[in-house]
């Protein structure tokens, strides 16, 4: 009976044990990609284009890459919705509506006193489109900027499973992209082969011509080694007065994975 109880006593023991070092070498993952699928809607009043306010719904993707290097963090995030505009005044002035938006940046950690929570300042290249199209290209206009934004972010490791995050940016500085008073002119005309450089096409201005905020929230439930659940939340808010009022506000919901290496 001594024996049994003492057999029983060490497997117990070395059930501890291995417990205690499966957690003490867990796995860090440097690396995340992450891929997500999910619906938008907004709204959109550009004065250059009608003088109706517009809503605006649609299919998202979005995609992502980041690397952590010790503590701070270097990212890559990209996103776009086809959709459509409509208005109240009438069901004829139904539009193509298409929002890209491209994100590389760098996140210094700043330490606290709280090993759950990690904070982090930095800053990013940003590059926004929202672009409409009405009756295939009868009539067109677009909202562009590649700017740098002041960025912030704070994550709560909730548990072993659980992760909630938030990002904010600020555009501070850029190139500013508006279409010409006709929508269309001779330098559009003279690259339908070849649009790239109508996305580089503009201003460089800052506060004074516009104004921005990007506010991303994400939610994190762990499935198995590597592997998350997300759910996350865009919202952006752009507006400026070059050629004429321009206000765009969009809503993104998303659900994907994620895997870490």
């Amino acid at each position: 009976m001594k024996i049994l109880t003492l057999t029983i006593s060490l497997l117990v023991l070395s059930l501890f044990t291995l417990t205690a070092e499966g957690v003490g070498k867990k796995t860090i993952r440097k690396s995340n990609i992450n891929l997500g699928f999910g619906l938008g809607c907004g709204y959109l009043k550009d004065q250059n284009y009608s003088p109706l306010s517009y809503s605006s719904s649609g299919v998202v993707v979005n995609a992502g890459y980041r690397r952590n290097i010790n503590g701070n963090l270097l990212f890559l995030t990209s996103d776009i919705q086809f959709g459509e505009l409509n208005t109240t005044v009438s069901e004829y002035n139904t539009s193509d509506h298409f929002n890209i938006n491209l994100e590389l940046g760098f996140l210094k950690n700043i330490p606290i006193n709280c090993s759950e929570i990690k904070f982090r300042l930095g800053g990013q290249y940003h590059a926004y489109f929202d672009i409409v199209f009405y009756d295939s290209e009868s009539a067109i206009t677009f909202y562009g900027l590649h700017s740098l934004d002041l960025t912030g972010s704070i994550s709560w490791d909730i548990s072993s499973k659980h992760a909630l995050s938030s990002t904010i940016s600020l555009p501070v500085f850029g190139l500013l992209i508006r279409p010409p008073w006709t929508g269309w002119d001779m330098y559009i005309t003279e690259h339908e082969d070849n649009r790239l450089p109508l996305f580089f096409r503009g201003k460089w201005t800052s506060l004074n011509d516009f104004f921005a905020v990007n506010l991303n929230i994400q939610y994190q439930f762990a499935i198995g080694p590597g592997w998350d659940l997300t759910a996350k939340y865009f919202f952006r808010y752009y507006r400026t007065d070059e050629l004429k009022t321009a206000i765009i506000a969009s809503n993104q919901l998303t659900i994907g994975a994620s895997f870490s290496f």
